[in-house]
């Protein structure tokens, strides 16, 4: 059965979604616990989104995949072999990268159970709310956030907004001594007869040297984001 997750174990977990890099300290706690809390939920999903795979400058197509049992169909660049892997939890990841060029890009699609009573986006709080648990947490007693110089690592949030009634977020992850990346995330929720099922993720990011080249790409990723589930 199911994993239901509780309202402070998914903030923590779409964290996940901008950080799929090899497994960070604080992500590996969160990913060995049954259930998360609210709070929990939102950073093991932002590091789904940094899986560290690659892209394909030339690629301009999308290609279409289908889920099966999870009801959603996805667009990646025409090319980018799909791999999935299943995580505690009842957590899925679909990944979509480029072989040739290993660590640079990838298209990553998350599913996390959801408790019945979770039957909107707005159940996590506001849209800013979510954005704020993807950028790296380091705030310590003074309220500041994390840094380059003080912690080793920053995020900035470039811009908000909705698509098909999701949430999307545009933002940057520096970390010392390694690329820059740029993410473009989309947060969904489905239901089933009312009652909350899946929370969705689906990110695209790659080195910031090479987004000017895949912001189009990009875009057209999250656009292709559909389901059968509302």
């Amino acid at each position: 059965s199911c994993v239901m997750l509780r309202r402070f174990a998914i903030i923590a977990t779409l964290g996940l979604a901008s950080a799929l890099r090899p497994t960070p300290t604080h992500l590996a706690s969160a990913l060995s616990q049954p259930a998360l809390s609210r709070r929990a939920l939102l950073p093991a999903l932002a590091a789904a989104a940094t899986v560290r795979p690659s892209p394909a400058l030339a690629a301009d197509a999308l290609e279409q995949h289908t889920t099966g049992s999870y009801q959603v169909t996805f667009g990646a660049p025409a090319g980018w072999p799909v791999s999935e892997q299943e995580l505690q939890g009842s957590r899925y990841l679909y990944i979509a990268t480029d072989p040739a060029e290993p660590d640079s890009a990838n298209v990553v699609l998350t599913f996390q159970p959801l408790a019945a009573d979770y039957t909107s986006l707005g159940s996590f709080g506001t849209q800013q709310l979510v954005g704020n648990s993807l950028m790296p947490q380091c705030a310590d007693r003074s309220g500041g956030g994390c840094t380059l110089e003080g912690y080793g690592i920053e995020g900035k949030m470039l811009g908000t907004d909705t698509l098909k009634g999701a949430y999307t977020y545009d933002y940057t992850i520096q970390q010392t001594g390694k690329a820059p990346r740029h993410l473009r995330t989309l947060f969904a929720v489905q239901t089933e007869e009312g009652r909350g099922r899946r929370l969705v993720t689906l990110t695209a990011q790659c080195y910031e040297s090479k987004y000017a080249g895949l912001k189009p790409m990009f875009q057209k990723v999250l656009e292709s984001y559909s389901t059968s589930l509302k």
